[in-house]
């Protein structure tokens, strides 16, 4: 008895679609066929062998089950996954909490190679930041069906975008469900909306409740930097955002105001993290009298 190919229902409560270029040439090194967004209804099921193209896929919200590369994986906000021809794939909407998901086809030698040479071809990923990678996909939604004489290319580098952001920050689905990881992200998330009011590890620690130690180990387990070096950075990015729109501070008010009475330590380190000093980027990004 042969094998369906494919077996599907729609069955989709609201859906947005967009086609750019359904006939991609066969020598394209880099297309994007189309795509699309689906708040998925309580039937809601695709079975496939095969698909004639590559797609990459972005839950929103809602939750369901997924089966790629012989594995049943979990779906949930965040998910995010890729599958192409000769790549078996199964997508079940959880009726009691309908997925709502992005998508979006692509063709191309370079694209696909690309993609291919990325984390999210082996397995699907978990998005650490999911309200930018939402934008991202909603942005590629509104600039697909947007007619304007340059969409495919803004559509190609807003995919591109997607996908290396996605490599560069994305986890596998089982980290993003270890508590060691949620801890490292609600403290992650603390210092990003509070690094003007703190001066010290301790005060992270203190007010996080974990060790300090036990803190310096999930920034070198799960993060690129230490939860110093994060709290430097957007400090410093706070000076120069500081020094570009408020033209008439003079340097050494700009670095107490970002926590460093000295400014000669606000020097160095500003240089360090920017590679010049503070007068040079002042005299770069101030408008000259």
């Amino acid at each position: 008895m042969t094998r369906k190919s494919f077996e599907c229902n729609y069955d989709n409560r609201i859906a947005e679609y967009y086609d750019i270029n359904l006939i991609p040439p066969e020598d394209s090194g880099a297309t994007v066929i189309g795509g699309g967004y689906e708040h998925c209804g309580e039937k809601y099921r695709v079975e496939r062998n095969d698909f004639k193209f590559y797609v990459i896929e972005y839950i929103e919200a809602g939750e369901g089950t997924l089966m790629l590369h012989e594995k049943e994986q979990p779906l949930h906000a965040g998910t995010i996954f890729f599958y192409g021809p000769r790549i078996p794939h199964k997508i079940i909407s959880n009726p009691d909490n309908p997925l709502i998901k992005h998508y979006v086809v692509f063709a191309g030698h370079k694209l696909v190679d690309l993609v291919k040479s990325l984390r999210i071809s082996k397995a699907p990923l978990h998005v650490t930041h999911p309200y930018r990678v939402d934008n991202m996909f909603r942005n590629l939604l509104w600039m697909g069906g947007n007619e304007g004489c340059h969409r495919h290319e803004i559509c190609l580098l807003q995919l591109k975008q997607i996908v290396l952001y996605v490599d560069e920050s994305a986890v596998l689905q089982k980290v993003s469900r270890s508590p060691a990881w949620q801890k490292y992200l609600r403290v992650r998330e603390y210092v990003e909306q509070n690094y003007a009011d703190i001066w010290r590890l301790e005060q992270i620690a203190q007010n996080c409740h974990l060790d300090k130690t036990y803190l310096c180990r999930l920034f070198k387990q799960y993060g690129e930097e230490s939860p110093n070096k994060l709290l430097v950075r957007l400090k410093m990015r706070r000076a120069a955002d500081m020094m570009l729109s408020n033209p008439t501070m003079l340097i050494k008010q700009v670095a107490d105001a970002v926590g460093f009475p000295d400014p000669y330590h606000f020097s160095r380190v500003f240089k360090r993290t920017f590679g010049v000093s503070p007068e040079i980027y002042e005299k770069t990004v101030r408008p000259s009298d």
